[in-house]
């Protein structure tokens, strides 16, 4: 999931009301923060991913998929952006849901322990994954690899073998690694559904 900060105060947006928790006229005494932290001037709805409406305040941070970035800059000139992205996790958006799939993946040390290596794709990524193919790298090692955190569901892959979960099999929103002894490294490949939060 990205992250993404409301700017109603952009560059030829400058005639909203000012901010009177910070703005001098306050003359120093606090009174006007007090009663209108934000005012409705500087607050808007906006249309969201399945038809839901986001309430939006200048200034705010949230967190959703990347539906959002159509209102930033450089997907709309910098006079028009009232969203800023504060951080992107490289997903895509499209008003197609089937094109809103996109590929993780990483190259991970194990050890001997399976809480030292933890795959959350919800929390991480904002969906479980719908394709995983996880690869021990190992020639000597095998890996044993646990599912959505249950100790009943696991694999082992002998050395040099791989493991794939087609899109359909199951939904994976956590994986977990370990090798049987020392250290070793595998490598997991997923494809991951945008899901909106809003």
């Amino acid at each position: 999931m990205s992250v993404f900060k409301v700017q109603l105060q952009n560059v030829n947006q400058g005639k909203l009301d000012l901010d009177p928790s910070t703005h001098p006229a306050d003359g120093g005494y606090g009174q006007l923060g007090s009663a209108f932290l934000i005012s409705k001037q500087r607050q808007i709805y906006v249309a969201g991913p399945n038809k839901t409406y986001r309430l939006l305040k200048d200034g705010d941070q949230f967190t959703d998929c990347n539906y959002w970035k159509r209102f930033a800059y450089p997907q709309v000139s910098h006079e028009q952006a009232f969203i800023s992205v504060v951080t992107d996790d490289g997903s895509v958006y499209s008003d197609i849901p089937e094109e809103n799939t996109f590929v993780k993946g990483a190259t991970v040390t194990l050890t001997t322990a399976l809480s030292g290596n933890a795959i959350d794709f919800v929390t991480t990524y904002g969906g479980p994954a719908r394709f995983l193919q996880i690869q021990n790298l190992d020639g000597t090692k095998s890996v044993t690899g646990e599912l959505n955190g249950d100790v009943n569901v696991t694999f082992t892959l002998n050395a040099g073998e791989s493991q794939i979960f087609n899109n359909g099999d199951l939904a994976i929103t956590l994986l977990r690694l370990k090798t049987s002894s020392g250290t070793s490294s595998a490598n997991w490949m997923a494809s991951i559904k945008s899901t909106p939060t809003s």
